[in-house]
């Protein structure tokens, strides 16, 4: 008890002294309240936003690890060549367009999935048009055959037409790596389930039934609907029957009933008319039932083409197939990734989310912002610490007689060490307390103004980078001021989705980050003390006394 009061005493002596070690660690606390509690916010945003992510995952063909594969077979065969070229020779290009992955085996890997997970699929025929009706973009004065042989002669990239959110892209599509076929009029998706389609037609989504309904999700009957651009520019309505056919082998026909008709509110027909089943107006849909029932007739009927040399080709219709896993929880994801493998699938395959693509992505501004608070944690502790070491260095010398006098009457220096430590650990736990109120107070408004600023700096960077293409930074939606690439080309140059980050937190301070700086305290208490510890047991004290001027 007497070291307390003689501590208190002491300070109340060295005010000026003390109030600057006071708002030294004042200043500390403070920062360190700010930086604990922008990583604290990072951590609680990354976990918060995990704990709701809805986590898809496809089996896609890597093409990469497959080349090279090839070349390093291709090096051993020939090891005793001088020649450090490869040989191109060998490279198989049949292998690495990739071995399409059918439909039942997508559905053994299902038995890596865990409870509460799930899958849907879809895929994606062209067909022709037949009798009366035209493709959306087309007139009766344009010569049918020729235009349809046009469209079938140009290979070009297929994908199911529509959004699974973000993973109907042609890097999710396990076949070949651009799917390549046949392009006819109309582009025919059938879809599992509802849920496949869900990005579309759900609450979200930009597609909605104006007329009739949906078809069955688990019919086989050759049921569509068709886009109100399609059925306003060929007169149909609900009920009416459309004739397709296949591409590469006209007769062989299809009839399809229209039970519905859909609006897409997204649909932009200049952006995307090289061909005219990539068209948004000529997208049909139906169940994938009843797509496999026209795939597996045109398969049975195994129709040939010749060409002009005599030499025939199947002209049976293939179908792209996309095939996504849905996850309760990231762990599931990961469990499968492993899983599928001891399941039979090819290292040559790889198991990749752009779910959790996108949520890295979202966070990098934070997590840039988390990784600089923690710099300037660890540099404000490191400066702060030097500065008190320096004030104690000269506090202690002040007063050295006070020493010499406490010891020469007997109290052992171990106590006046002790008296010493609990005056700066009195100042600095006062100026702590101070310190985490205002760094609380401020928190959240700080981390929030400078990820706010952080993530400005990201989009000016891709705004730079859309400058160096010659295209305006504000224009992320319109193909006005950007050429018409086409195809894959579009989303590269800045007309797919803006990325969208964590742009705010809604609290920073917990208990976790005021025990941490419970821990500063002391730490800076021992700094602090540390000079004054050493000097005092050194310290004689009747050298002291005699040395007095």
């Amino acid at each position: 008890m007497y070291i307390l009061k003689n501590a208190v005493k002491s300070i109340t002596r060295n005010k000026l002294r003390n109030i600057l070690i006071g708002v030294i660690v004042l200043i500390i606390s403070v920062s360190a309240c700010v930086s604990l509690s922008i990583r604290e916010a990072a951590e609680v945003a990354k976990e918060g936003t995990l704990s709701n992510l809805q986590v898809t995952g496809t089996i896609s063909f890597n093409r990469q690890k497959a080349m090279e594969e090839m070349k390093k077979d291709t090096s051993s065969s020939s090891s005793s060549s001088s020649s450090n070229k490869t040989d191109k020779s060998k490279f198989d290009f049949d292998i690495l367009q990739g071995s399409s992955l059918k439909l039942s085996d997508y559905m053994k890997y299902t038995k890596a999935l865990k409870s509460g997970d799930s899958y849907y699929y879809s895929g994606a025929v062209s067909l022709n048009a037949t009798g009366s009706i035209l493709p959306y973009g087309t007139s009766e004065d344009d010569d049918d055959s020729s235009s349809s042989k046009s469209d079938s002669s140009n290979n070009g990239f297929m994908q199911p037409p529509g959004d699974f959110g973000d993973n109907n892209s042609q890097s999710n599509t396990p076949s070949r790596q651009p799917f390549q076929v046949n392009q006819g009029d109309f582009s025919i998706t059938g879809y599992s389930s509802y849920k496949a389609m869900l990005s579309m037609f759900g609450d979200d989504g930009s597609y909605k039934i104006t007329k009739g309904k949906m078809f069955d999700e688990e019919s086989d009957a050759l049921e569509c609907i068709i886009s109100n651009e399609l059925a306003t520019y060929n007169s149909l309505k609900v009920g009416d029957t459309i004739k397709l056919s296949n591409p590469e082998y006209e007769k062989e026909t299809y009839k399809l009933k229209i039970v519905g008709i859909y609006k897409n509110s997204d649909s932009s027909s200049e952006e995307n008319n090289r061909f005219r089943m990539n068209d948004p107006a000529n997208n049909i849909y139906m169940n994938y039932n009843a797509l496999s029932k026209i795939i597996s007739k045109s398969a049975k009927a195994n129709n040939k083409t010749t060409d002009s040399d005599g030499n025939k080709t199947s002209a049976k219709l293939t179908q792209n197939l996309a095939f996504t896993y849905t996850f309760k929880s990231v762990d599931n994801y990961n469990a499968f990734a492993k899983k599928v493998y001891k399941l039979g699938l090819s290292d040559k395959y790889s198991v990749n989310s752009s779910d959790l693509q996108q949520y890295e992505n979202s966070l990098l501004p934070l997590n840039t912002l988390s990784n600089t608070a923690i710099w300037f944690f660890l540099i404000v502790l490191a400066v702060g610490g030097i500065i008190l070491i320096t004030l104690n260095i000269f506090n202690l010398r002040e007063r050295k007689y006070e020493v010499g006098v406490l010891t020469a009457i007997g109290m052992k220096k171990a106590k006046v060490a002790l008296q010493f430590v609990t005056e700066i650990f009195i100042v600095t736990f006062i100026a702590l307390i101070i310190g985490t109120s205002i760094g609380a107070a401020v928190s959240v408004p700080v981390t929030n103004t400078l990820l706010s600023s952080q993530i400005q700096s990201s989009q000016s960077t891709g705004d730079s980078v859309k400058e160096n293409f010659g295209f305006k930074p504000d224009d992320n939606n319109s193909s006005s001021n950007k050429p018409d690439f086409g195809g894959p080309m579009s989303s590269m140059f800045g007309q797919s989705k803006a990325q969208n980050y964590v742009d705010s937190v809604s609290s920073a301070t917990n208990l976790f980050v005021i025990m941490e700086l419970i821990l500063v305290g002391l730490f800076l208490t021992i700094i602090a003390s540390l000079a004054a510890l050493i000097s005092i047991m050194r310290y004689e004290p009747l050298k002291i006394l005699s040395n007095r001027t």
